[in-house]
């Protein structure tokens, strides 16, 4: 059952609160998306269509998949030229995948917050700004993702607490990959496996991304366990149903499919380089080794050799920091008599030269490198408040379990999107997987 925003959930805010600072005790990170609005190209895109049988996609991203007019030796000596042959090309296709974030509130709440003599702020406005944050964090997790709506797999490692609590904690999944991924209120599927059948579903109560927690006050499907999917409300999950995320774009692989192609049909050309080291650190050197796989990949001469992105987590960011510390060469101190401050305040900005991205909610034990200028942005729909019809972005709620038509003293909005991330040279790219993840 939804949880509309009622006068309960804004009483802290109304007359007799103190407090004019008041504090966001909820975590904010869109790096991912920030970086794919700001660096990809977007194009404006159509819907699927569908006309006399035949079901065209909304957008294709071509490419060159096979090289032609190879070389042969001959005599010269009026000796055949041999046949000729010529390059091949294919393409992605691809689709926009809605996403919808539904915000309701009560009459009441929204009276006993309307005016400075009632609240401390008017809570419908503040909503409005809070659910665009939310919508780019739910969008967040499923740019990291791998094209199935999974927003996490539950580790090996992870602890599945089902219905042995109480409260909002009734049950809780402690040791996830990024907790942050998640939000609060929002409703997730479990999967046993990419593409099966879905256990059920429940709704978070509480993040926690300190601790990688998920909380719930009611209980978890029945059988969920380490290695179940969690996916997000209303994807299949199968793989290619929903965003195709980073992990999708950036496989090391032959098998399966990718945006319509069966990489086995092309080996080689849509697969991207990895380097993985197993649960070894990350080290300096491992910015020449991925110079040596991209320019056997695509050559010496291709632009990705020398630019690109490096996209990963905060926590292989502090690792690359001790790359720094563990090489310091202690200086003697002529002057003064406190001990100087060896330590930085911030990760660095770069890794091997090229920039370091840092995401909140990328995967902690890997490291991706990003050619944008090969990723695009298929956009049918920009993130924006949904319109009902004739411009109107708030309506009312339809009591549904009444027969007399009659309405919920509620109102709603929602925001919208429809897009989907297409990445045209997979190969171009390279990620790092099994990174050692340093102990925070």
């Amino acid at each position: 059952m939804p949880n509309p925003l009622v006068e309960s959930a804004v009483e802290a805010v109304e007359l007799e609160a103190f407090s004019k600072d008041i504090p966001d005790l909820i975590f904010k990170g869109t790096t991912a998306y920030s970086l794919f609005k700001n660096r990809a190209t977007t194009i404006p895109v159509s819907n699927v269509t569908a006309a006399g049988g035949v079901t065209r996609p909304s957008f294709r991203v071509p490419f060159r998949a096979q090289a032609g007019a190879a070389i042969a030796q001959g005599t010269g000596d009026a000796s055949s030229l041999l046949r000729g042959t010529g390059s091949s090309w294919q393409d992605f296709a691809l689709s926009p995948i809605f996403l919808f974030n539904v915000c309701e509130i009560s009459y009441l709440a929204q009276r006993a917050t309307q005016g400075k003599n009632r609240g401390l702020f008017n809570v419908q406005a503040q909503e409005l700004k809070n659910s665009l944050d939310q919508a780019m964090q739910g969008i967040e997790g499923l740019i990291n993702g791998d094209g199935s709506g999974a927003i996490d797999q539950i580790p090996s490692t992870a602890t599945v607490n089902n219905n042995t609590g109480s409260g909002q904690s009734a049950s809780s999944i402690v040791g996830l990959n990024v907790a942050a991924c998640f939000t609060d209120q929002q409703v997730v599927q479990v999967f046993p496996s990419e593409g099966g059948t879905a256990r059920g579903s429940f709704t978070i109560s509480f993040v926690d991304p300190v601790s990688q927690t998920i909380y719930s006050a009611g209980a978890l499907p029945a059988g969920t366990t380490t290695g179940d999917f969690l996916m997000v409300a209303g994807s299949s999950g199968a793989v290619g149903s929903s965003v195709l995320g980073i992990r999708a774009w950036q496989v090391n692989s032959n098998t399966g499919t990718l945006a319509g192609i069966n990489r086995a049909n092309y080996p080689g050309r849509l697969s991207t380089p990895t380097i993985n080291l197993n649960g070894g650190a990350v080290t300096p050197g491992i910015a020449q080794r991925a110079q040596v796989l991209l320019g056997r990949a695509l050559g010496p001469d291709n632009k990705a050799v020398k630019s690109g992105i490096w996209y990963g987590p905060p926590e292989q960011a502090y690792a690359i920091s001790n790359l720094y510390y563990n090489t310091q060469i202690t200086q003697n101190i002529e002057k003064g008599e406190t001990v100087p401050d060896r330590a930085r305040k911030y990760f660095p900005e770069t890794f091997g030269g090229r920039e370091y991205h840092e995401s909140w909610t990328a995967q902690p034990n890997r490291i991706d490198l990003l050619l944008m200028d090969t990723w695009y942005i298929g956009e049918m729909i920009p993130l924006e408040l949904y319109d009902f019809g004739g411009g109107m972005t708030v309506v009312p709620v339809p009591d549904v379990g009444t027969t007399n038509g009659t309405y919920l003293t509620s109102h709603m909005f929602a925001y919208n999107a429809a897009f989907n991330l297409a990445n045209s040279a997979p190969k171009a790219g390279l990620y790092i997987q099994g990174a050692a993840v340093p102990t925070i």
